[in-house]
């Protein structure tokens, strides 16, 4: 898959016109596979040593689209975001409670990490609450696109938060349920 997606940069790279790629890599989703040349390379030991190279192995990944962007001269004018969708799952998630499939921040609240050189500052750090049925609204407000009323109403536009110009909350309320039918 990462092949499949190096090869679009590439030919991407030949286009003027925007284009979007969503990379939904395995790591760190069961079956935990690490490829042969990751094993031991994370330095994991243990019973979770087969889960680190996983992740590494995801890592690595996310490397390659980044040297992809940057040797095709993309970089400079890419937003790349790298995230997870839950929490994580039958693990330790401190100092969050919970995990996967549990209404507590341990089952909600991810990593967000966003790069767009000359829009976004380097090591900027922001403390709103987002989702990402967020991103939606988000690539609408960056290619101007204005959104119906009857499409993604529980989406809201993060572009304020990525420039660092948001200087309120840009959510009302966030909703979260669980299996177990809780919410909050």
């Amino acid at each position: 898959m990462i092949r499949k997606a190096v090869e679009y940069i590439e030919q991407r790279s030949e286009k003027s016109q925007p284009f979007f790629l969503y990379f939904p890599m395995c790591p760190p989703h069961n079956p935990i596979a690490p490829a042969p040349e990751f094993a031991g390379k994370s330095g994991v030991t243990g019973k979770e040593s087969r889960y680190g190279d996983w992740i590494y192995q995801g890592d690595h990944m996310l490397g390659q689209i980044l040297d992809a962007l940057d040797r095709t001269g993309q970089a400079d004018r890419t937003l790349v975001i790298a995230t997870g969708d839950n929490g994580a799952a039958r693990r330790p998630y401190p100092p969050l409670r919970e995990a996967k499939s549990s209404i507590y921040e341990g089952g909600h609240r991810e990593p967000f990490v966003a790069r767009w050189p000359g829009k976004i500052k380097p090591s900027s750090v922001s403390h709103q609450t987002i989702c990402l049925n967020d991103l939606f609204a988000t690539c609408a407000d960056i290619l101007e696109v204005p959104l119906p009323d009857n499409v993604a109403e529980d989406s809201v536009s993060l572009l304020p938060c990525l420039l660092g110009t948001a200087t309120a909350s840009v959510r009302e309320a966030t909703v979260h349920q669980a299996p177990g039918g809780l919410a909050i």
